[in-house]
């Protein structure tokens, strides 16, 4: 048989999702090679936020952080899906089987340049949090393909394998479940990567990994592993998901085990006035947590006629990590490690994370989406921080509560705007530290896809 552009089927698992499979239209296709990406531009104004990024991944505090001080009217940017460009492509290599591949990068269209949520970080080192641009953690940080650069083989009869940069198993299943589109302005599980990266943001993407897709009637089964060395560090990991669909229902369930788990945040005065003895610059180090990660995910979607209900819950534990990494270290997208935490839990942190949620379609343009998401953090800190629950430390148990609508309109298939408000509020250990405890933060935008 001669090589042809290959079928639809083929090309949906190019998005990566272990759930329910999405249409594509490939009218932007030549040679088995796509083209495609999304802009996404909006404003949104925020009780308690801070001044407008141009360089991180959402550029605004859709979400209350702990710098969210006052209120501000920001041009916002990938509110609804993060701005992105990339290429796919598959061909039909005979016999049923189809060779694949994706590169995908995040862009910010507020700068026009490509995410760069570590860089966002250094430009608060050693500024009182009074006066931070909104920043935060993200998967992002500078990389030519930071979103997606993997190659592999699918096969209608015996699956797809897939090697290289690309979603976790946890990242893919949030993302089909989530009432709030996954989106950085009005959902809790889309803004914040802990839950897809199973307590690290760094993590919903993992570098250096393989993962098999097989589906087989109703039923489905996804495994992945990574192998360790990301940037020299034994940052192996392993995950497994099994769902199922049947008459409307989807289900699915992820475990993950992740080691050397990074977060990353911004210097404060002391650790800056520090650099110099450790040799080290201010304008490329960041303080950095280390964790091993556990996380159990189960989450269902039911579709009846115009209305789909969802609902989810997962259980995160984290604790320090088997291999502790060297002050120095070298993280994602090239910024240095200048202080590092291997002992950030004298006891092990669990996390639960639990979403419900329901879309209704008014019509084939109009979509009406409502959601709430909450977490909550036991006490997992020791000596006076043993069982607390206020805000004496960020070791106490606290809560966090999000609610969020929003209405979708599409113009056409390729260009919609939507609406809505996201309200977030944060309790106890939770808030320790943070400047406000809430926000509310209601955007408009407008997003093109090709």
């Amino acid at each position: 048989m001669g090589r042809k552009f290959a079928s639809a089927a083929a090309i949906t698992l190019l998005v990566g999702a272990s759930g329910v499979a999405r249409a594509e239209d490939d009218s932007a296709t030549v040679n088995g090679l796509t083209f495609y990406g999304a802009i996404d531009v909006g404003v949104t104004y925020d009780t308690h936020g801070a001044q407008s990024s141009n360089v991180g991944n959402t550029g605004s505090y859709y979400l209350v952080q702990k710098a969210s001080n006052r209120s501000t009217f920001n041009f916002a940017q990938s509110g609804m899906g993060q701005s992105n460009i990339g290429l796919k492509g598959a061909n039909d290599l005979g016999d049923g089987w189809t060779g694949l591949f994706k590169l995908e990068t995040a862009i910010n269209p507020a700068g026009g340049n490509i995410t760069d949520g570590s860089k966002a970080l250094v430009s608060n080192n050693g500024r009182p949090m009074q006066s931070w641009t909104a920043a935060g953690d993200t998967s992002a940080s500078g990389q030519a393909f930071a979103r997606a650069a993997y190659v592999g083989v699918s096969n209608q009869t015996y699956g797809t394998l897939t090697a290289g940069l690309q979603t976790n198993l946890n990242a893919d299943a949030i993302s089909t479940y989530d009432p709030g589109y996954g989106s950085y302005a009005f959902s809790l599980i889309g803004y914040s990567g802990f839950a897809a990266g199973s307590s690290d943001t760094d993590n919903t993407r993992w570098d250096n990994s393989v993962k098999y897709l097989y589906a087989y009637g109703p039923a489905r089964l996804g495994v992945q592993y990574a192998f360790g060395g990301t940037s020299g560090r034994n940052d192996t990991g392993y995950a497994a998901d099994l769902g199922f669909d049947y008459d409307g229902l989807s289900v699915d369930a992820v475990y993950v085990n992740k080691k050397d788990g990074v977060s990353v945040s911004s210097l404060s005065a002391p650790q800056v006035a520090g650099l110099a003895a450790l040799g080290y610059s201010p304008s490329n180090s960041l303080s950095a947590t280390v964790s091993d990660n556990d996380s159990y995910t189960i989450a269902a979607l039911y579709k009846l006629n115009n209305l789909k209900l969802f609902a989810g819950f997962e259980y995160v534990q984290s604790k320090n990590p088997s291999s502790p990494l060297p002050v120095g270290f070298t993280n994602i997208g090239g910024y240095t490690a200048a202080y590092v935490n291997n002992t950030a839990f004298p006891n092990t942190r669990d996390v639960d994370i639990a979403w419900t949620g329901a879309r209704y379609a008014f019509t084939p343009k109009l979509e009406l989406a409502g959601a709430y998401y909450y977490y909550h953090q036991n006490a997992y800190g020791s000596g006076a921080n043993a069982g607390c629950n206020d805000t004496r430390s960020g070791t106490c148990s606290g809560d966090e509560h999000v609610f969020s609508l929003v209405a979708n309109y599409h113009f056409t298939k390729r260009f919609d705007t939507y609406a809505g408000a996201m309200y977030s509020q944060l309790l106890n250990g939770m808030a320790s530290g943070a400047l406000k405890n809430n926000n509310l933060s209601p955007t408009v935008g407008i997003r093109y896809t090709f």
